[in-house]
């Protein structure tokens, strides 16, 4: 037996490993990683403006305007929100809240924001209204 019979050098564990499969990785998609489960996004905003009245709005994966006029999904009749303020979209599996240039800001957890990912009990403000991002992921077996 020579020194080098021994020896597990990186090369040859290397060669091992592959011989064996287990370098390769593969993307798998979201159905064949759950196999018969299914899961489904339950997400809304909880809009409580400055007099403290609640409303609900369903998210789903269509683009949500936030602003002052009547064609945004989301209407905060304030002269200090931007005609269109903020956006929220639906991308990979996540929320996302865009700031459109307003003029006033758009805050998620009390830092000003220009784009950022939303996660579950994230607040977001604009010129005062509170908005409560909740998302649920909700599986199901068949």
């Amino acid at each position: 037996m020579s020194k080098n019979d021994d020896k597990n050098t990186p090369t040859e564990k290397l060669t091992q490993d592959e011989e064996a499969g287990y370098t390769t990785t593969v993307e798998l998609s979201h159905e064949t990683f759950l196999g018969d489960f299914s899961t489904k996004h339950c997400a809304f905003l909880e809009v409580i403006d400055l007099e403290g009245e609640r409303k609900q709005i369903e998210l789903g994966e269509e683009d949500v305007v936030i602003g002052r006029t009547l064609d945004c999904e989301v209407k905060l009749a304030l002269d200090n929100v931007s005609r269109k303020h903020a956006i929220i979209a639906f991308h990979n599996e996540e929320y996302h809240i865009e700031d459109l240039g307003s003029t006033n800001g758009t805050y998620v957890n009390g830092i000003k924001v220009e784009k950022c990912i939303l996660r579950n009990h994230d607040q977001i403000e604009i010129a005062g209204v509170k908005i409560l991002f909740n998302d649920q992921q909700i599986t199901d077996k068949p």
